[in-house]
């Protein structure tokens, strides 16, 4: 039983860069360089994307675990804050396709997102977390390199390449989904006991209340967006589901138990059970809407255009 476990501790430390490097690379691949630039350029709808990923979020969300930090177990508050430090997810590429959401208005602010969580989570997760020893600069460098250097990478290879892109985003993503269920089977199996003591405590509770607290923000953020914003949800669904690979990479550099990494898992697979309804209903809905017929692959987000 111990050998299993160690070999399951392993492969979560395989599978996390490998999926952190593999995601960020597809998402390069399939976004053009005319989706940050014309992000960029709409100040308001950066500045409040922004501000409910990075203020809002991480504030309230903290002042929440820090008052109920006496009904959790031993260091999942940690977990849940560096998850609410993280923006950027990738995944919200396949979640605004499933809602109809047009790509630049999910690919655009998630690349926003993850620049910014380069800055911020150095800087902001070791002050919150005085008591866990967490290397700001360590967690610089492991962004920098499994984040934003693959995701740039993706950029010039769609650039150069432009007709092999897809097929080598399709590859990179099939990499990304397998690594992401080894990711989970592992920080789940690794980590059994802790696993069952937080499903028997208020964690989930809490996690769906984070989870919530996010959407909201988003959908205040997206009344408050600029022109080049026309899906007002699309900040909401963006801001909800966090960057696992990069809270997971930061809780790597700390000091913790597995009692972080399991809650930010936790804190994820919430998001994706209270999402990906939410999108699937919501995409149905717009394509009766506008007279589409799609197929079940086509509400799943698999195939379609790249870009709208």
């Amino acid at each position: 039983m111990h050998t299993i476990e160690s070999l399951l501790g392993l492969l979560i430390h395989v599978s996390v860069p490998v999926f952190a490097i593999a995601s960020m690379l597809s998402m390069g691949l399939r976004t053009p360089l005319r989706a940050f630039r014309n992000q960029l350029r709409d100040r308001r709808t950066v500045l409040a994307v922004l501000g409910a990923n990075f203020v809002i979020v991480p504030a309230v969300g903290t002042l929440v675990i820090w008052l109920l930090e006496g009904l959790l177990p031993h260091q999942t508050g940690a977990g849940l804050i560096i998850a609410l430090c993280a923006a950027g997810a990738p995944f919200v590429l396949q979640l605004g396709a499933m809602a109809r959401i047009p790509y630049g208005e999910t690919a655009g602010p998630m690349a926003v997102l993850l620049l910014g969580s380069i800055v911020f989570m150095p800087i902001v997760v070791p002050f919150l977390l005085q008591d866990i020893q967490v290397d700001g600069w360590a967690v610089a460098r492991l962004l920098l390199g499994t984040m934003l250097s693959p995701m740039i990478a993706g950029i010039v290879i769609a650039w150069v390449f432009p007709s092999r892109a897809d097929r080598f985003a399709r590859i990179a993503g099939a990499v990304a989904a397998i690594s992401a269920v080894l990711m989970f089977l592992s920080g789940f199996g690794s980590n059994s006991g802790i696993v069952l003591q937080l499903l028997l405590s208020p964690v989930m509770l809490v996690a769906v209340g984070l989870v919530a607290l996010a959407f909201v923000a988003g959908r205040l953020s997206g009344d408050l967006a600029g022109d080049t914003l026309t899906v007002v949800d699309g900040p909401a669904i963006l801001t909800s589901q966090r960057n696992i690979a990069a809270a997971l990479l930061v809780a790597r550099t700390g000091s913790g138990d597995g009692s972080i990494v399991v809650a930010i898992l936790l804190l994820s697979a919430v998001g994706f059970v209270m999402l990906v309804p939410y999108a699937l209903a919501t995409g149905i809905l717009r394509r009766r809407r506008a007279g589409e017929k799609g197929s079940l692959w086509v509400l799943l987000g698999v195939v379609g255009p790249k870009t709208d």
